[in-house]
C-alpha cells in the first residue's frame, strides 16, 4: 500500500466506521510498507480531527514597576 492509499483509507475509516467515536485510525510506515493502524481512545478523551496549526495566545503586557521612581533609580553598594 502507498502512503497516499493508507492516508485515504485511514481518513475513510475515521469518517465512516461505526467505532469512530472511540477509535482513531492512522497511516504509518513499517518496514518500508504503509499500513493503517487502529488506535483505541481512552474513555473521556475527545476524538477531534488533527489540526495542522496551533494558535499561540499573546502574552499579557508586563505590569508597571510598583516601586517608586526613587527606589527604581537609586544605586546600591555594588554600583561603582
Amino acid at each position: 500500500m502507498t502512503r497516499e492509499g493508507a492516508e485515504a483509507e485511514a481518513r475513510r475509516l475515521g469518517e465512516q466506521h461505526p467505532d469512530r467515536g472511540h477509535t482513531r485510525w492512522l497511516a504509518r510506515e513499517r518496514s518500508g510498507e504503509w499500513e493503517v493502524v487502529k488506535i483505541p481512545v481512552r474513555p473521556g478523551q475527545r476524538v477531534d480531527p488533527v489540526k495542522t496549526t496551533t494558535e499561540a495566545k499573546p502574552k499579557p503586557a508586563q505590569p508597571d514597576d510598583p516601586r517608586t521612581s526613587y527606589d527604581r533609580n537609586v544605586g546600591g553598594p555594588w554600583v561603582g
